[in-house]
């Protein structure tokens, strides 16, 4: 559609190339805008078929045809919007969890089945000292499968379930303690480390693996002195004793600049 064109339509009234109307005034000699079949059309059918579009019958006495046939067409296309504890328990497509203000999708695999987000499983730098509705903390807490199921399809989906025993704090791995409880990951006091080659043992390094603190090798020789005595002492170093220590400096843990937030994950 296009601004009205005729040949005494007001240039330019709502900027460069902008044309509009005007009224008229007989008594000082003003004609009103023309209107034209192709500018009537245009507007008639921009209207009329978005009413249509909507699936709504074109009526002579309503007035809202035009304000809900948008609504409709808005909604049609727009996520279906529930609340995390109440959703679909069947596949429509993807829906907006409101609390969340994400899109979930329908998941099917050999541990579970339902709506899920994209994101679930994902370590989280907690910003707020309350979890928001779509994390948890990740302290090495337990949960209940049935609260959980989406986390804990994906623990196992992921292989990142371990026995008890093979269950270290600082890694991103799970525990299934038998009936309905699973223990989460404890990622309090670690940072994060990309998957690659373990270059101590020359492993490949797995996802929700856990390494120690460790310390580039490197050396520290003191070196001994000799003194030649007399009234201006010469002294200078003759070699390194690799025997010789140095005194202790540092603090209790490696670690670069760094700035806190609490360890969650995403459900």
């Amino acid at each position: 559609m296009k601004r009205i064109a005729t040949s005494n339509a007001v240039a330019d009234l709502f900027g460069e190339g902008k044309d509009g109307f005007r009224d008229g005034n007989k008594a000082a000699g003003i004609q009103a805008t023309q209107l034209s079949a192709l500018w009537c059309n245009h507007l008639q059918e921009a209207i009329i078929r978005t009413i249509e579009a909507a699936g709504l019958p074109l009526s002579d006495t309503d007035f809202d045809q035009f304000p809900n046939a948008l609504m409709a067409l808005i909604t049609a296309n727009s996520a279906n919007s529930y609340s995390i504890n109440n959703l679909p328990t069947t596949d429509i497509g993807p829906v907006l969890v409101i609390e969340c203000a994400e899109v979930w999708l329908w998941s099917t695999s050999a541990y579970f089945t339902g709506y899920r987000s994209p994101l679930c499983g994902r370590p989280l730098d907690g910003h707020t000292v309350t979890p928001l509705v779509s994390e948890i903390d990740a302290v090495g807490g337990t949960l209940s499968k049935a609260a959980y199921p989406q986390l804990w399809g994906y623990a196992q989906e992921n292989a990142l379930v371990v026995a008890v025993g093979d269950w270290i704090a600082g890694t991103h791995h799970f525990v299934d303690l038998g009936g309905d409880d699973f223990r989460v990951p404890d990622l309090r006091n670690q940072f994060r480390r990309y998957t690659g080659t373990d270059l101590d043992t020359a492993n490949a390094t797995l996802l929700g693996g856990y390494k120690a603190d460790t310390i580039k090798a490197h050396t520290h020789a003191t070196g001994i002195i000799q003194r030649s005595g007399g009234a201006t002492e010469d002294v200078r170093r003759i070699g390194d004793d690799a025997a010789t220590q140095t005194g202790s400096f540092g603090t209790a843990e490696t670690a670069p600049k760094h700035t806190y937030f609490l360890p969650r994950i995403h459900v």
